[in-house]
């Protein structure tokens, strides 16, 4: 009879605590932050400065001035992003630097970026005509 109580006990005791078991918070939903504290730029030019620093910044300088060693290395010389419109190949604006970012420039060492996809060159081009004008 002890056995049997014990028993008993012991199936509900077991019972409850699976019943009674933590479940895992509801997971807590936070939009993006428009625009990144740090830098104070907003979320799709904060993207662009990444990407920049990835893949243009060793050419063309963190700064789009392109002072940098590798600048110095090549000719023609990368854009400096300071220079006037009228010096760039396909303008100053975010079509043509997406332009020339999907199709490179004959000629020079400044090779096509099409593989960074549609997104990312948008990205880009925004922040080279930001550091065009900041």
């Amino acid at each position: 009879m002890k056995k049997i109580k014990l028993f008993s006990i012991t199936i509900l005791l077991s019972l409850f605590i699976v019943a009674c078991g933590d479940k895992p918070a509801p997971a807590e939903e936070t939009a993006a932050p428009e625009v990144a504290a740090s830098t104070g730029l907003d979320a799709d030019l904060q993207a662009g400065k990444e990407a920049y620093e990835m893949t243009c910044a060793s050419c063309h300088g963190e700064k789009g001035d392109a002072n940098t060693p590798t600048a110095a290395a090549l000719n023609p010389k990368p854009r400096n992003y300071k220079a006037p419109a009228s010096e760039w190949k396909n303008g100053n604006t975010v079509a043509g630097v997406t332009k020339t970012l999907k199709e490179g420039i004959k000629g020079s060492t400044m090779v096509s970026y099409a593989h960074l996809g549609d997104e990312t060159i948008g990205q880009i081009a925004k922040y080279v005509v930001y550091l065009s004008k900041n």
